[in-house]
């Protein structure tokens, strides 16, 4: 009997040993699931706590940034454009256009020597120089004059016609001449501009000769101007005739 019971021990102890060399399944797949588990757990943590940056959104803030910086240095560019001159750079400017109108005379060439004196008179009048100013406008007329007596040999037309004794060839002599000074009359009449603006700024300065030359080429111009329209009035009263 007492063998019997021996037997028996032995049976149990060695079962037992048995199960613990050979872990229970269902305890290994709990841990399995909570490894799998814990591992989505991480994972969904991740996703969610992970901001995904559109580049195409940044890259387009990036591109709106660099052109709104951009017009707003070609504002402020277009703004300095307009800023003041300094007086230094004011008479630069008047020394210069005032060189090479100068140049422009020996060559007769009238429209450069126009664009020169008035830009050199638009210097002096930012200078506050009025007087200065005046004088630029009244030699723009002053050169005008004296090219509308070169294109059309004035002087010597006009002894010409004081020494004529037969009537009839004073008269066509006169005709011929009012038809010269007609086609150049272009001259005078953009002189005319200059020398009206000269007067304006002349009549809120003291008077000095510079008034009277501005008035004495004003009259010249008036003075031509009558005389080829009294030659139009003259050749249609002797059409209707």
């Amino acid at each position: 009997m007492k063998k019997i019971a021996i037997q028996i021990f032995l049976f149990v102890f060695l079962y037992s040993c048995g199960n613990d060399r050979n872990p229970n399944l269902d305890s290994t797949n709990l841990k399995n699931d909570i490894i799998d588990s814990t591992l989505s757990i991480n994972k969904k943590t991740i996703l969610d706590t992970t901001t995904i940056i559109d580049s195409t959104e940044t890259n387009k803030e990036i591109v709106v940034e660099e052109k709104e910086s951009k017009n707003i240095l070609e504002i402020e560019e277009k703004e300095s454009d307009y800023q003041i001159k300094s007086i230094s750079q004011l008479w630069k400017q008047y020394k210069f256009a005032k060189e090479k109108a100068t140049k422009f005379t020996s060559s007769n060439n009238l429209d450069s020597i126009i664009t020169y004196l008035s830009m050199a008179s638009d210097a002096a009048y930012e200078l506050s120089r009025e007087d200065i100013a005046t004088w630029q406008l009244n030699n723009i007329g002053y050169y005008s004059i004296n090219e509308f007596k070169r294109r059309t040999d004035y002087e010597k037309r006009m002894q010409k016609l004081a020494t004529f004794t037969d009537l009839k060839k004073k008269v066509f002599f006169a005709t011929e001449t009012k038809s010269v000074f007609r086609k150049n009359f272009d001259i005078l009449n953009r002189a005319q501009k200059y020398l009206q603006k000269a007067q304006i700024l002349d009549s809120e300065l003291e008077k000095s000769e510079r008034t009277e030359i501005i008035d004495s080429n004003i009259q010249f111009i008036d003075w031509i101007e009558e005389y080829i329209s009294n030659g139009t009035r003259e050749n249609k009263e002797n059409e209707i005739e």
